[in-house]
């Protein structure tokens, strides 16, 4: 976590978060009908925080099916394709459906395919092995507020914001603050309101791709309320957005959401009073890394 001390501005990060891709191969990329071809992947955590990496979605160990590593080999040619055999080696050197990566610690995943038939045309055949490694982490930020009753009130002028690193940061700004403490302190009588802002903030560089796949976040608040129906005022906050919604954000790109603050907190006020707007969200990180080739030819 990353701390700044301050009444205004943007809630501040320490960074991003890197995935390094150490190998990436198709071994033989040419195979004739009922031969094999090998396809390794390897990949470190190169960024700050731990990571979370999910190879198989669908796998259970309580049930009759393989980890076949579906979530990293997104696409296999099914129809031309067949896994012989899939081996997985992270932290611990354990084989494992769910990873754990600590920064700097490296997974290595190998798929042996084999072609399914003899029955290979002339032309031979095609295959697009796609690649992706998908990352998971959970994204958390507060911004300390200040309500106060005038402007002869000094209040607390340190206020603090705090964000986690990674590729997905969340901002907290603060608008409509008419006090000369800052736009994070607001005087009897300001519209104020809460802005809050999901954004890729990875520069992916290299040659892959990459994308955040977010959940709405969790928006809470601590010493006042949000404009809205006591039950639902976080529904009025998201507006368009559906809280099952899964929002997706390429290199720089953002989602914004705004919450309007509740003038009840001046009711009672006395003297000056601070409150705390807290946001979390769980996203996925996907490096997109991108297909390899494969030719099936026909065995005459």
């Amino acid at each position: 976590m990353t701390s700044g001390c301050m009444n205004g501005g943007s809630t501040q990060s320490e960074g991003d978060q890197a995935i390094t891709i150490k190998q990436l191969s198709m071994n033989p990329q040419t195979v004739l009908a009922e031969s094999s071809t090998t396809a390794i992947l390897h990949v470190r955590n190169s960024g700050q925080l731990d990571a979370n990496l999910t190879i198989d979605s669908d796998w259970d160990d309580s049930e009759l099916h393989s980890n076949y590593g579906d979530r990293l080999l997104t696409n296999r040619c099914r129809d031309i394709f067949e896994i012989d055999e899939f081996r997985a080696r992270g932290p611990g050197d354990e084989s494992s459906d769910k990873y754990n990566l600590p920064s700097g610690t490296e997974a290595r995943f190998t798929w042996s395919l084999s072609s399914r038939s003899a029955n290979v045309p002339i032309q031979g055949l095609s295959c697009n092995m796609r690649f992706q490694v998908p990352f998971d982490y959970s994204v958390t930020a507060y911004r300390q507020l200040q309500f106060v009753e005038d402007r002869s009130i000094t209040g607390t002028p340190d206020l603090d914001s705090r964000s986690s690193s990674g590729p997905m940061m969340i901002n907290i700004e603060t608008i409509g603050s008419t006090s000369e403490l800052g736009p994070s302190t607001f005087v009897d009588g300001d519209t104020a309101e809460v802005r809050i802002q999901l954004r890729n903030q990875l520069d992916d560089g290299g040659s892959y791709t990459g994308f955040i796949e977010s959940s709405v976040p969790e928006i809470e608040a601590s010493g006042f309320s949000f404009v809205g129906d006591e039950n639902n005022e976080i529904e009025d906050c998201l507006g368009d957005f559906d809280e099952d919604e899964e929002l997706v954000m390429y290199q720089g790109e953002s989602q914004i959401i705004r919450c309007t603050i509740s003038e009840d907190v001046f009711n009672e006020l006395n003297g000056s009073t601070r409150g705390e707007v807290q946001v979390s969200a769980d996203y996925t990180y996907v490096k997109d890394l991108g297909t390899k080739q494969v030719e099936v030819e026909y065995r005459g």
